[in-house]
């Protein structure tokens, strides 16, 4: 795996078109975190790294493009959910 670069991250932020706020909210993460990963400072470790992972695949995917528009958009675990469906699928999808 490429390392998760500053950015990376920046251009993540950007294709959602979100602020380093927003970006936080739904990371979990603090503005100022935000902005050190951007800057290099520190780098996203643990459950941040993992979700930066996850949401760096799923760009592609509309199903998370289409809920970070969602008004309900501002709920981190709504984007969890649908990072964690792209993995795991719905339970529908593993009944068929």
């Amino acid at each position: 795996m490429r390392k998760l670069t500053p950015s990376r991250i920046r251009k993540m932020r950007r294709t959602l078109g979100m602020t380093k706020k927003d970006f936080g909210h739904i990371l979990w993460a603090a503005l100022t975190t935000v902005g050190q990963w951007e800057s290099g400072e520190c780098a996203p470790v643990g459950m941040h790294h993992r979700l930066l992972v996850l949401l760096e695949k799923s760009l592609v995917n509309p199903s998370v493009r289409l809920t970070l528009l969602d008004v309900q958009a501002s709920d981190p675990m709504l984007l969890l959910y649908r990072l964690l469906e792209t993995i795991y699928g719905t339970r529908s999808a593993k009944r068929a």
